[in-house]
């Protein structure tokens, strides 16, 4: 280890780990002194002009690509270790790390070279104190989405975008891995609004899914099979919602956490219902809640969007398909409310119109109430025969 002194302009102080935990996230914190503790800070140097340096070697974690959805969460499968190279300076507190993270927010490295300087270099900074927070900027997938079309646009073949694609993914993976869950399900967000941005999904909306073996169900069929550049973007798209959602089963976010992540993945959602797109994003928009104060949010989220009539299937099948997709998912919502508001009026009307027949078993059949909901479907059947919808919503 090299260690030279280091004198700050005026007066100084010595840096200690309540500056250093005032400056980064909980999780990034301790991530940075298990790095120390594990000997992981190798080539600490401290110049003259108060440049600190060093090497960490980091863990990247990341889920085996054949887990079940409905089985996993007992069992992460841990990737080769990375050196990231780490500069900070004492002087003004900027800084700079090899890792993904680091275009996002202070990481663990950063956190883990200055634990070594208090703890080891008793290290000295401006009396002002040294600040390495990052500003806060408005959480958003906007800059993701920019990167992946960027890359989309340019890359002159399918290899080498998809190679891309991944590579940026791979921030995801680095926002998670330093417990900042928020921005890892934007980063997936982004790059997935990007991979749809000229595509003609409807035309393929049977092939979004995110496993092969997934049912096309409460969607339209697909009218062509998706190739070349399409077919990448296609399953791209599912590999990266594939990835969020695996990610949300870890959720620990607080409400105000989860916020912008509804709100994206809502809005994305509403942009592709009924098609194939938008079964994906309604997984990770109602995986998101699970407490009272969320789902009431989703509510008032959802519930001016879902029609009160529902178009006739014979003249719009495709506005029916929408309303109803869009009821279905209301449903799901009031029934972890244990609220049965919407009952009567479905109860009154169900042999009058299709959609709220429909809608009527479907909310029985979230509510708990599988044998009426059967029955109320049967007797649409013969009320309705023409709607193709009974088999594929019960």
């Amino acid at each position: 280890m090299s260690i030279r002194r280091y004198k700050p302009d005026g007066p100084e102080k010595r840096l200690t780990l309540k500056s250093i935990r005032n400056d980064c996230s909980w999780k990034v914190f301790e991530l940075g002194k298990e790095y120390r503790d594990q000997d992981r800070a190798t080539n600490i140097a401290l110049q003259k002009d108060g440049t600190l340096s060093g090497t960490i070697l980091g863990t990247d974690m990341d889920y085996p690509n054949d887990m079940i959805e409905d089985t996993i969460l007992e069992y992460m499968v841990e990737r080769p270790q990375k050196e990231r190279r780490v500069l900070v300076s004492l002087q003004n507190g900027s800084w700079h790390c090899s890792c993904p993270y680091s275009r996002v927010d202070v990481c663990s490295h950063v956190a883990a070279l200055l634990i070594c300087a208090v703890k080891d270099l008793k290290v000295t900074v401006p009396a002002a104190g040294l600040s390495i927070r990052r500003e806060s900027t408005k959480r958003t997938i906007a800059p993701y989405r920019e990167d992946a079309a960027r890359i989309l646009s340019q890359d002159v073949d399918i290899e080498s975008a998809s190679a891309d694609i991944d590579r940026l993914l791979e921030l995801a993976f680095a926002c998670q891995d330093e417990g900042d869950l928020l921005e890892a399900i934007m980063v997936c967000l982004g790059i997935a609004d990007a991979l749809l941005l000229g595509l003609d999904y409807q035309a393929y909306s049977g092939y979004f899914r995110l496993y092969p073996d997934m049912p096309e169900a409460h969607v339209p069929p697909s009218t062509r099979e998706p190739d070349g550049v399409d077919a990448m973007r296609v399953h791209k798209f599912c590999y990266v919602l594939r990835k969020a959602t695996r990610m949300l089963s870890y959720s620990r976010m607080l409400h105000e956490q989860k916020v912008p992540c509804i709100i994206a993945a809502h809005r994305l959602y509403m942009k592709t219902v009924p098609w194939g797109p938008s079964h994906l994003y309604s997984r990770i928009f109602t995986r998101l809640p699970n407490t009272d104060k969320d789902y009431e949010f989703l509510r008032g989220l959802h519930d001016p969007v879902v029609p009160a009539s529902t178009p006739d299937p014979s003249k719009d099948p495709i506005r029916f398909r929408t309303a109803i997709d869009l009821a279905r998912y209301q449903s799901l919502i009031y029934r972890h409310l244990k609220d049965d508001s919407l009952l009567e009026r479905y109860a009154r009307h169900y042999r009058d119109d299709p959609g709220a027949c429909v809608r009527y078993a479907w909310y029985l059949h979230h509510m708990g109430d599988r044998r009426r909901a059967t029955e109320v479907a049967a007797e649409g059947k013969c009320l309705f025969p023409d709607v193709d919808v009974w088999d594929e919503y019960l």
